[in-house]
């Protein structure tokens, strides 16, 4: 009975000897594959690395499909789930200096059902190969006349950002570029899908268009496609893959001035706020329980309000809104 015993534990230590060295053997794996995985991610991040060389760069933009000829009005308009949206985006005469290079400000301006809610301005030059670059942009987000956010701004070559390219000289089938990268902030992407594309808006008919796919990694599911146009110079439809919102050009206007696109002045007092961020996130997890992914300040129920996207433990993603002067709960939205 006794050597019966010693020989149990015996083959016990032997199992558990090769069940240590199987785990040894299977953490040592799983350590250098994510170190490989670190250090092709970071071999990735470092890879794009545009050299840019000021002399190579002009404010005239002249590309095929995406120029910007300055005191030009381009409005789009389309269906949201909130109402009707409306953009004006009218290419200045400014000139700024971003990275030692002179680029042309764009102002691009987002109206919702006519209130403005976004005023954002944008800094594009072209190289001398006939692509058009993407140095930054300056955006804030407008509730009732007043500044709510300036999230997404950047400038390239500050904090790590980097200018992109928003379309190239001669797009191929299957190109793929980054049109900035600013990490965690700023990250969209392009792809080219389809050119000799025929479509039709309410501005017109046109034909030998460029379609692309264009994508955000920090925003998983918001993807869309834009089409390009010679005839128009640029952008004529936008579409969302997945929720089929779309914003469709209505109108070029050209040697417009300032005040017919309707920028005369911006908004530059920001919104008071009695309850914080933090606080609201607080006071949501105690409404769903699961993990915030997101958290914005829009107009909700005639105020403002912060939207807390959660991804909810017991559930679908759900939005709580609360009001930013009292803390209120004003809804739970799936």
């Amino acid at each position: 009975m006794k050597s019966r015993t010693l020989a149990v534990s015996g083959l016990i230590i032997i199992v558990a000897i090769i069940i240590l060295n199987l785990f040894l053997v299977i953490n040592l794996f799983y350590n250098e594959e994510m170190g490989e995985q670190k250090i092709q991610s970071s071999a990735i991040e470092e890879a794009y690395n545009p050299q840019i060389n000021p002399a190579d760069f002009t404010t005239k933009i002249s590309n095929k499909y995406l120029a910007f000829t300055p005191r030009t009005t381009y409005t789009y308009e389309g269906k949201v789930e909130e109402g009707t949206e409306r953009t004006e985006v009218y290419v200045t005469n400014n000139i700024k200096k971003v990275m030692g290079v002179n680029v042309i400000e764009v102002r691009d301006r987002v109206f919702l059902n006519n209130e403005l809610i976004e005023d954002t301005k944008d800094w594009y030059a072209q190289d001398k190969y006939g692509n058009v670059w993407y140095f930054g942009e300056d955006s804030k987000e407008i509730i009732d006349g007043k500044v709510s956010s300036t999230k997404g701004s950047w400038a390239a070559g500050y904090y790590g950002a980097k200018p992109g390219i928003v379309m190239k000289a001669d797009p191929k089938v299957g190109d793929v570029y980054r049109q900035e990268y600013y990490a965690g902030e700023a990250e969209d992407m392009g792809e080219v899908v389809a050119l000799g594309i025929k479509i039709k808006v309410k501005y017109g008919s046109f034909s030998d268009c460029l379609q692309t796919k264009d994508w955000n990694p920090l925003e998983p599911g918001n993807e869309e496609y834009k089409y390009y146009c010679p005839d128009a110079k640029g952008l004529v439809y936008e579409v969302g893959i997945r929720n089929g919102e779309f914003q469709q050009l209505i109108d070029i206007k050209k040697d417009s001035d300032k005040k017919s696109a309707k920028i005369i002045e911006e908004p530059v007092e920001e919104l008071k706020k009695d309850i914080t961020e933090e606080e609201a996130i607080a006071i949501a997890l105690k409404e769903v329980e699961g993990k915030v992914t997101d958290v914005s300040i829009e107009k909700k129920f005639g105020k403002a309000a912060y939207v807390v996207e959660i991804d909810a433990d017991n559930g679908p993603e759900t939005d709580v809104i609360i009001d930013v002067d009292t803390g209120e709960v004003l809804g739970v939205e799936t």
